[in-house]
């Protein structure tokens, strides 16, 4: 035998137990459950040729811990005794809070490229007589792809075996993918080191049908996300093919690979990377709860891996350990972030992991054989979009545990126990975070930079609104005219960060990332309040932001007539236009140029769809990356001679059909946005 740091040791016996008397079962006779003779070595291993190892005896815990140099001390060695090789640490994990002072004990077993983690008492308690995770792993690889093939289809619809060669691009292609996913996916969620799996696929491609099943997996998503990151212009252009077929088939791929490499059992880092770009992908073309639900997979397989616990506690490299860190931030983000859009309270549970947030280093400082953590940078790295991400989340998940009764990790912005000068403060403390952190280092010419500063703002934006929102006002509650022009001010900058982000060519490449994410509750409250402002700049810029919003997702809203959401938007639109038409009229104030938008849910010509299509190919191609974000391109001016009727309009159906500006119904909103958040995903 050996200790944990390498050197030999005698076996272990049960004479050199405290107390022999109580010495339990060797371990090969309590596994296998049969009676030992507890000599050393016992007559059970001798007659099977076994290694006959006893387990130090722990005391119970009703009694004092023993003192130091005990048995009880010998069964847990010190974090610096480490094996060189494969890993098993039984070393209790610290966690990264101060509110906990210890996570559970387990055990992490790692090597050759794969890891297991276990911290069951059943498994923990035979550590010592476990495989190397290679061997552990070889049954995800041996194991035949029929005897997987029902667990799986419950999931990816995997279809008979065979090879995926031909579903593969050409090597240009790959090529072309591979750039794309570089620039357009790869800043935004950092899985992957550039340098290492850049070579790796190089050597993939000259020899397709020999690549092993865990890295096809990851070149079928990577090709399914860089595909969804483009433009269906793009995709011709490119490819010549177009964006559905080309998606459909990587989709395709990216399924049967996944199921080949066994994603439902397997062990690997790899999997779960591809696993993880392929849950992005799929918010282009399946619903949110499928999302979340296979996010929930996702979940335990990092369970299994030991994704959840810091490899730095576990004897792992600094490699590993820091893109096990990047692997485990993107899931939880993913997890919290698949759940708000099935309607589904986000929770705090896998934030208080004890992984340490990634370091703020480029790609070019990793390199899988260093033996020293890098130096982190002062300024903005590679890692600027997901280090905000991640201030962000330990900022939620600090003050989520300020008030213990608030509902999931937004609750306590709406908590009635806490002031509003208290979440103001909180606020204020993020806003100064992110600030000093990144804001102050972002160079607003740089794609990356700008995305990220517009991010920032609008996290800000959103937590302010949140804290403000006029839901939390008892029905029949007046609200101060400076707190309404406080929240007027918050929602235009949000909907002008959501123009900015979606028609800034600068950052056209993050399109897939931003798009879904349209701010409607600043949309809504705009428009209510909309329908009594009649301040000429004030209201023309808002008009403007909206409109141009619009644009972008009158598609959408024409595509799906009986979606409860755009029906009520579509109404909501008219009804305040006609509004303010009206308070403008009365007030004797010009009257303002007539939105797109306002026009086509009105009249809905065929020429106007056509001049909306121009207009969005304008809007993208005329729009500069702004210093300081602006508001859109004015819409197209339609003289407005009487208020809009909106008797074309599809009813809402039950209560929604009587909607009014005032009072303001936020429950029957809120109703709808989960209705919306619950349905279909969008084309």
């Amino acid at each position: 035998m050996a200790d944990l740091s390498g050197r030999a040791t005698p076996r272990q016996g049960p004479t050199d137990i405290e107390n022999p008397s109580k010495t339990p079962s060797c371990v090969a006779c309590a596994t296998r459950k049969v009676k030992c003779d507890r000599n050393y070595p016992c007559s059970t291993c001798v007659k099977r040729g076994s290694e006959c190892v006893y387990r130090a005896h722990l005391p119970s815990r009703r009694r004092k811990r023993p003192p130091s140099g005990s048995a009880h001390d010998f069964a847990r060695p010190s974090p610096a005794s480490r094996p060189a090789g494969p890993v098993v640490s039984p070393v209790p994990v610290q966690d990264r809070t101060s509110a906990i002072s210890r996570a559970e004990p387990g055990v992490l077993i790692a090597g050759g490229g794969r890891s297991v983690y276990m911290d069951n008492n059943v498994w923990t308690s035979v550590r010592n007589e476990l495989p190397r995770a290679e061997e552990m792993s070889e049954n995800d690889s041996m194991s035949s792809f029929e005897d997987v093939h029902d667990e799986v289809s419950m999931l990816l619809d995997p279809s008979q075996k065979k090879s995926l060669t031909s579903l593969h691009p050409s090597p240009l292609h790959i090529f072309k993918l591979w750039q794309t996913f570089l620039q357009n996916v790869n800043p935004l969620i950092k899985l992957l080191h550039t340098q290492t799996a850049q070579q790796q696929i190089l050597e993939a491609t000259s020899d397709l049908a020999g690549i092993s099943k865990e890295f096809e997996a990851l070149m079928f998503c990577i090709y399914c996300l860089a595909v969804v990151s483009l433009s269906d212009k793009e995709v011709q252009d490119s490819f010549g093919e177009e964006k559905t077929v080309l998606l459909a088939r990587y989709r395709r791929g990216a399924q049967l690979a996944l199921a080949k490499a066994g994603v439902l059992r397997t062990s690997s880092i790899v999997v779960l990377q591809a696993f993880l770009l392929f849950l992005l992908s799929m918010r282009a073309f399946s619903d949110s709860d499928s999302v979340w639900s296979l996010c929930g997979v996702a979940v335990r397989m990092a369970q299994r891996i030991g994704l959840h616990r810091d490899g730095s506690q576990h004897g792992l490299s600094v490699f590993d350990t820091e893109m096990r860190r990047r692997l485990w931030l993107q899931l939880i983000i993913l997890d919290a972030t698949t759940a708000q859009s099935s309607g589904i309270t986000s929770q705090t549970s896998l934030m208080r992991a004890d992984v340490r947030r990634p370091s703020n280093v480029n790609d070019s400082d990793l390199d899988p054989r260093m033996t020293e953590s890098p130096r982190e940078h002062d300024g903005a790295t590679e890692m600027i979009f997901c280090l905000v991400r991640n201030e962000f989340g330990e900022w939620l998940e600090r003050w989520s545990k300020v008030n213990v009764f608030s509902n999931g990790i937004w609750g306590f912005l709406s908590s009635p126990s806490l002031s509003l000068a208290t979440k103001d403060e909180a606020i204020n403390e993020l806003s100064g975070a992110l600030e000093s952190k990144f804001l102050q280092d972002c160079d607003r010419s740089i794609p990356l930079h700008l995305i990220t500063s517009i991010v920032i703002q609008t996290i800000i934006c959103h937590m302010r609104l949140a804290a403000h929102h006029p839901r939390q006002y008892s029905s029949g509650e007046s609200i101060d005219q400076k707190e309404r022009d406080y929240m007027f001010s918050i929602c235009l900058q949000m909907v002008e960060n959501s123009v900015a982000a979606q028609t800034s060519t600068v950052i056209q490449r993050y399109a897939w990332h931003v798009e879904n994410h349209v701010p409607w509750d600043a949309c809504i409250h705009m428009l209510y309040e909309l329908g009594h402002r009649v301040n000429d700049q004030e209201t023309g810029r808002a008009w403007r932001l909206l409109d141009e919003i619009y644009r972008h997702h009158y598609w959408q809203m024409k595509n799906r007539p009986k979606n409860p959401l755009y029906i009520a938007m579509r109404r909501l639109l008219v009804k305040a236009w006609n509004a303010n038409t009206e308070e403008r009229a009365r007030q004797n104030k010009p009257l303002l140029p007539r939105p797109w938008i306002i026009s086509t849910l009105s009249v809905g010509t065929k020429a106007q769809e056509a001049a909306h299509e121009s207009g969005i190919a304008t809007s993208q191609s005329t729009t500069a990356a702004p210093e300081v974000v602006q508001g859109s391109q004015p819409a197209p001016e339609v003289p407005l001679e009487v208020p809009l009727d909106v008797s074309q309009e599809v009813d809402f159906g039950g209560d929604m059909d009587d909607l009014e500006l005032s009072p303001m119904n936020w429950e029957e909103w809120d109703d709808l946005l989960r209705q919306f958040t619950n349905s279909e995903a969008l084309g």
